[in-house]
């Protein structure tokens, strides 16, 4: 059985080589990070019952 690490490199490889295929590398990672965001804030809003805005999403990440 992989490790939470070993799966999450593994993730982020198959992310970077994804977004190498497009043209504009940067704004497809950009657009994964948003998408992330998004599940992020709809999976806490199913299991607190609280929605946490994006800036709140960018501060947890800070910390």
């Amino acid at each position: 059985m992989k490790s939470t690490h070993e799966i999450l490199d593994e993730i982020m490889f198959y992310i970077f080589e994804r977004a190498k295929c497009e043209e504009d590398t940067y704004k497809y990672l950009e657009h994964v990070l948003d998408y992330c965001k998004k599940d992020y804030q709809q999976a806490y809003k199913k299991q607190k019952g609280v929605e946490l805005t994006m800036n709140d999403i960018k501060q947890k990440y800070a910390n």
